[in-house]
């Protein structure tokens, strides 16, 4: 059961690593209410059930599914943060290339597949969600925002865009909760640095991420949660 003297503030993330990666500091930024980490184990916004029909309603399930589980009313939620990674998918299909290798490969200028139209679908159907997502502002009548990480946690956290292994991914988390987990003005001056932190207000920094190859480069909004 959440505290009742406190608001819950419910974090929707993609993997366990999202969760130990950024648990620590972000429970320190909002110590005065009640922090939870709902992890959807994947890409929701990739996922083929997942359309820009009905993306507002699959967040709203997952949001039940963490309210039941802890035992929170939904006027005890304070607000919604979704954090999710972009894979370049506003990028040009022109720009997502035929390659013999089995895995998906980014690079600053295109996507590499063994199947490339495989990748424009999963592109324009993400994007199309990322799209409604961005624009709903609620989510059941609960306060709703989504930030992104571009290309990914790893890729603007820790400057690696190489396609890690789970081991490679958790012993990122793990420093990066050791070096942030308890210094929140660090990880404040960190995450608002000019080296991927996306200038202007919550439009125009998707604005900027549909624009051309920009998803797949080194960007985050997340600071903005912060300046809130």
């Amino acid at each position: 059961m959440a505290a009742k003297t406190k608001k819950v503030i419910l974090f929707i993330v993609e993997g366990p690593t999202d969760e130990e990666t950024l648990s620590p500091v972000l429970k320190k930024v909002f110590q005065r209410e009640d922090v939870h980490f709902h992890v959807v184990h994947g890409d929701m916004t990739s996922n083929w059930s997942v359309s820009g029909n009905n993306a507002v309603k699959t967040v709203n399930e997952h949001i039940e599914v963490e309210r039941k589980r802890y035992g929170f009313d939904k006027k005890d939620i304070l607000k919604v943060i979704h954090l999710v990674d972009l894979d370049g998918a506003f990028i040009p299909a022109d720009n997502v290339i035929k390659s013999k290798k089995g895995t998906i490969q980014y690079f600053d200028d295109r996507i590499e597949s063994a199947d490339p139209e495989g990748v424009i679908d999963r592109n324009s159907r993400k994007s199309q969600v990322l799209y409604r997502l961005c624009s709903a502002g609620t989510v059941g009548k609960i306060p709703y925002s989504i930030f992104y990480f571009s290309r990914n946690l790893e890729h603007v956290l820790h400057n690696d865009n190489g396609d890690l292994t789970d081991d490679e991914k958790i012993n990122y988390a793990d420093d990066f909760a050791d070096k942030y987990g308890s210094d929140q003005k660090g990880f404040q001056a960190f995450i608002s640095s000019d080296d991927f932190a996306v200038p202007g207000d919550f439009r125009e920094t998707w604005d900027f991420i549909m624009e051309g190859l920009n998803s797949l480069h080194r960007h985050c909004n997340l600071h903005l949660l912060l300046q809130e």
